[in-house]
């Protein structure tokens, strides 16, 4: 009995598409067109080999005309008769083709793919295309993916004369690229693999310890920090010790985020290190100090614009401070002597607020969320709330804490009854 074909027309395909509903229309022996809900159109050539049903793309639509895809199928149908399988046949070209890449194809398909924005942080998508752009390209861009070796790689550490920060992100780079060569099965194993770096530039330099302030250097800090740091600063670094949260995730902040009604502040997606946004409680004492922010910002769409006409220039309007605005504040006020206590940076309120939490009896658990740092376990699954009271409760107590040190007036922890116990040394 003969197959049928020839089912389908240009008119119905058209139709179909000014339609802009998702459709598959076979035309006969295998022969399909298919229609995306994005609206994209291909042409698909169904059949089996050895039994097993298997799928093969033709081309898209308008590119291949009705004719050209009946053409097409027929020539596949008559290499499947053969018993050959151009499904098949049309992956072995392509990782034939796939296996002559440079390391040039390979950043370009990386980049397209990988460095994106729902994957990566700001920050880190710069640094890998500083790596990129700096280091892979000019040493290694016209070299066979497949040809590259793991002396290649040490000669490439070696060179570029980086410090040991530095050189181990230039080699995370690479890693990360022949990670992405392996899914693609263009390489078979990773040359950075089993290189190690102090072998290259000696042991790691000490990482600087997290400094956490004491009451007493909150309290030698906080009454001056307008006349020390200015406004703005003062009242961001006040934020930044209070909430717990990075200076990027602050710094980015727009007035649309923040509720002051509800005493909410939402962090989105892309200003966060791991990706994914989380609700910030503002207690009163906190609300105030954005209700002030707010006030100073004017018209832009941030809580703390750029103050200088070059900066909002250079991005070609309203934009928020660089993320070192604080920083050298506070560099520059210790040059000036103006701070009197152990030198500190921005994100030390980080640790300052943990550990001072912890002192207050607040547990471990409710202090991480407090810092949005992942939990682990059995908490992460099952803990999904965006408001967490103890949460609340517990950043409350800790901007009692500072008012107090700043007001000189004595701390709420002094008067607490809550013991916090200390693991023996």
């Amino acid at each position: 009995m003969a197959k049928t074909t020839h089912l389908l027309s240009d008119i119905q395909i058209k139709r179909w598409i000014a339609k802009g509903e998702p459709v598959a229309k076979s035309d006969g022996d295998g022969l399909t067109f298919t229609l995306s809900a994005s609206g994209t159109a291909a042409w698909v050539l169904r059949f089996r080999i050895g039994g097993r049903r298997k799928e093969l793309t033709l081309g898209s639509y308008p590119d291949i005309g009705l004719a050209a895809a009946r053409e097409k199928a027929r020539a596949h149908r008559a290499a499947i008769d053969e018993g050959r399988d151009p499904a098949a046949e049309k992956q072995e070209r392509k990782t034939r083709a796939m296996a002559a890449w440079t390391m040039r194809d390979l950043v370009d398909d990386y980049r397209e793919k990988c460095l994106t924005d729902a994957s990566l942080a700001p920050g880190t998508r710069k640094y890998r295309e500083y790596d990129l752009k700096g280091v892979v390209l000019p040493r290694l861009g016209s070299r066979e993916v497949q040809r590259i070796t793991t002396t290649d790689i040490v000669s490439v550490l070696i060179d570029i004369r980086r410090t040991w920060t530095i050189t181990r992100r230039v080699k995370t780079t690479l890693s990360q690229l022949f990670d992405h060569a392996i899914a693609l099965s263009i390489v078979s194993s990773n040359p950075c693999a089993g290189i190690k770096l102090n072998a290259l530039k000696g042991n790691r330099p000490p990482v600087r310890k997290r400094v956490m302030l004491s009451e007493d250097e909150l309290r030698t800090l906080l009454p001056s920090i307008e006349e020390t740091i200015g406004l703005e600063n003062a009242l961001a670094f006040r934020i930044l010790l209070a909430t717990c949260v990075r200076t990027a995730e602050l710094v980015k902040a727009k007035k649309a985020d923040i509720d002051l009604d509800r005493e909410e502040w939402w962090v989105p997606d892309e200003n966060v290190k791991t990706r994914t946004g989380f609700l910030v409680p503002l207690t009163p004492t906190v609300a105030g100090w954005f209700r002030e922010l707010i006030e100073l910002s004017g018209g832009s769409e941030y809580l703390l614009p750029a103050r200088q006409e070059r900066r909002r220039r250079n991005v070609g309007g309203d934009t928020h401070v660089a993320g070192t605005t604080l920083w050298a504040a506070i560099t520059r006020a210790f040059g000036r002597k103006e701070i009197e206590i152990r030198k500190f940076t921005p994100h030390d309120t980080r640790s300052t607020a943990k550990g001072h939490m912890r002192s207050m009896g607040v547990s471990q658990e409710i202090s991480e969320v407090a810092l949005n740092h992942v939990l682990k376990g059995m908490d992460r699954v099952y803990d999904v709330r965006s408001e967490i009271p103890e949460r609340r409760e517990a950043l409350e107590k800790w901007a009692n804490f500072i008012v107090a040190c700043e007001k000189g007036e004595p701390s709420p922890a002094a008067t607490s009854n809550v013991i916090a116990f200390r693991p023996a040394a």
